[in-house]
């Protein structure tokens, strides 16, 4: 259901870039065009907000990131579209794991774009994935909950009452 909601978001995202409309309403346009399950609605417009609310930065990151070896200008607008939705989720949606998010974009990449795109795309998101990441990729345990390093909750077998390692007793 995630990943029909991430084509509704490309979908919205890039007719908004073209035509100039509105973020949301071209959303409720995707909307009205598809029958579409309330969680892949309620997931779409999850990430369509963040997109909305936070464009200045994930464009900037995008563009930090390309600027390094490419001309940001030479990025196709499908292109620029699904590296903005990969690094809003690796920046505002940690309960998504990074690899879902990175394959995702890939998924769509290769629907959407010419071949020679899907490694552009993964070289910059694995890029974006590092800084969101600097000290490793989390890993979801065997229920799919990811670790949280700031939550007390997920440190509960390494650290004792009064947070100290329990392995330096």
């Amino acid at each position: 259901k995630r990943r029909k909601g991430r084509e509704i978001v490309l979908q919205a995202c890039y007719a908004a870039m073209i035509s100039g409309a509105n973020l949301d309403d071209t959303l409720e346009d995707q909307f009205t065009r598809r029958e579409s399950a309330p969680e892949t609605v309620e997931f779409a417009r999850r990430l369509m907000h963040i997109i909305r609310d936070h464009r200045p930065d994930l464009d900037a990151k995008v563009k930090s990131i390309i600027s390094k070896n490419w001309n940001p200008d030479r990025l196709g607008a499908l292109e620029k579209v699904i590296l903005n939705m990969g690094v809003a989720e690796l920046v505002h949606c940690p309960d998504v794991p990074v690899r879902v998010v990175i394959n995702e974009a890939l998924e769509l990449t290769r629907r959407y774009c010419d071949e020679d795109a899907v490694s552009f795309v993964n070289g910059v998101l694995d890029t974006a994935a590092s800084k969101v990441y600097p000290d490793g990729i989390p890993s979801p345990d065997s229920s799919g909950h990811l670790e949280d390093p700031d939550d007390p909750d997920d440190q509960a077998d390494e650290l004792d009452d009064f947070g100290h390692d329990e392995e330096l007793k």
